[in-house]
């Protein structure tokens, strides 16, 4: 039994409307990334991209790893294409009997089984919709399973696809494989600015991506004092006014209202600070002191010389005694 799961393939695979990855055993197939295959599944045939390897490990709490049937052939793409065309016809069919019934949904999508046993509807909903007279319709039309299922907005966002803020395909449509939860907090521990337009993805959901570099801005952030916070740094007591967590340094504002940029190594401890003030204290007392022995030295090298009278003045004296 060791030997073969050791011998087995594994690789994962996504399938169009389901971005969470499934593990399937390749077998002797020489598979890459992007490669389309045909899976067995639950529901019948299907329609898969092959996202990478998988190891054993991943395996763990999975009760049965089916096998990969083949590679996409070129019967295979013919068919493939018939369907996409007639999942066009069913997106219509459906739109013009949801306005028909009335139902406040909106269909997202129509997926067929490779081997067309069974057509899914995706919508959304505000809340819960009694689609049963739809369903009706749709299996009389169709004559196979029909399956409605609700979706949530980020799950559209992953069928339909689209451009994000960045000028890439969003992240969920590419690659993403489940969606994590993602927070405000996630949003302010990045020290971005909280506008719901900014922060938001097309799906109006805040951005996959505010998780991508959760935990390194979580652990710069650690070391960072809030706004607000007073510290003690070489100039003075200050407040914290704001804070750059990427280059970690701040701008603080002193107690004479001068604003100074600082950095984390900058900040003092209380200890430090009343220790180095009692320092510049003791430099200045000295400063002072050998100004008070330097000055008067200075004055007797160098005492004042006597003002000398003009000779004009003089000879107005003279004149003056002449004349008496």
């Amino acid at each position: 039994m060791d030997m073969q799961k050791e011998q087995r393939k594994l690789v994962c695979v996504r399938f169009p409307a389901i971005p969470n990855p499934y593990i399937f055993d390749a077998k002797d197939l020489k598979l890459k990334t992007g490669d389309l295959v045909i899976v067995n599944t639950e529901i019948g045939q299907s329609v898969a991209r092959v996202l990478g390897y998988a190891t054993e490990a991943d395996t763990e709490g999975l009760d049965e790893i089916k096998p990969i049937l083949r590679t996409v052939t070129e019967s295979d793409t013919k068919k493939i294409q018939k369907n996409i065309e007639k999942e066009k016809l069913c997106f219509v069919f459906c739109q013009q009997q949801i306005h028909t019934h009335g139902l406040p949904m909106k269909l997202i999508k129509v997926e067929q089984t490779f081997d067309g046993n069974k057509i899914t509807f995706y919508f959304t909903s505000d809340g819960r919709v009694d689609f049963r007279e739809l369903l009706k319709d749709l299996v009389e039309k169709y004559r196979t399973r029909i399956e409605l299922r609700q979706i949530g907005t980020r799950q559209e966002s992953a069928m339909l696809g689209g451009i994000g803020s960045c000028g890439r395909e969003v992240c969920c449509a590419s690659y993403l494989t489940n969606f994590q939860r993602i927070s405000v907090k996630m949003a302010k521990d990045q020290n971005m600015t909280l506008n719901p337009i900014k922060i938001s993805g097309l799906c109006g959901k805040l951005k996959c991506c505010l998780a991508y570099e959760r935990e390194a801005y979580a652990e710069l952030v650690e070391n960072m004092p809030k706004p607000g916070k007073v510290v003690f740094l070489e100039q003075g007591e200050a407040t914290i006014v704001s804070i750059n967590i990427i280059n970690q340094s701040f701008i603080a504002k002193l107690k004479d209202r001068r604003f100074i940029k600082a950095g984390i190594s900058d900040i003092l401890t209380e200890e430090e600070y009343i220790e180095l003030n009692a320092e510049n204290k003791t430099k200045l007392e000295q400063a002072e002191v050998s100004l008070i022995d330097i000055t008067p030295k200075e004055n007797a090298q160098n005492p004042k010389p006597k003002k000398r009278r003009s000779s004009r003045r003089r000879k107005s004296k003279s004149k003056r005694s002449s004349s008496s």
